[in-house]
């Protein structure tokens, strides 16, 4: 549920990006992209998806979840798929900075 908070917190504006980072929270995404609850990672990919959607400022921050959601996009969960796709795109809507990252993933 904290992941849903979360991704709705940045779904509207890039306000809370600081404190994510500040509270080391951005780290605590990436690490629910493999929990073992379906749901956990499937919010956990809409917040870090949102995390990069207003702006690049966390780019560098979020490059560490690019190996997690390229694997999450063969989960057996629907909506999972989706959200790692979108975070995907959003790491790269604002800048090409985490291009070469996504490709060195194959992505």
């Amino acid at each position: 549920k904290v992941c849903n908070l979360l991704g709705n917190m940045c779904r509207y504006s890039a306000y809370f990006y600081e404190p994510l980072l500040k509270h080391g929270l951005i780290q605590e995404l990436i690490s629910r992209c493999r929990d073992p609850d379906h749901n956990a990672r499937k919010f956990a990919c809409f917040a870090i998806g949102n995390s990069g959607f207003h702006n690049d400022v966390l780019y560098p921050y979020l490059k560490d979840s690019i190996p997690a959601l390229i694997e999450l996009l063969s989960d057996p969960e629907e909506k999972t798929r989706a959200n790692a796709s979108g975070a995907l795109g959003n790491l790269l809507r604002n800048s090409g900075l985490l291009a070469p990252e996504l490709l060195k993933y194959g992505a």
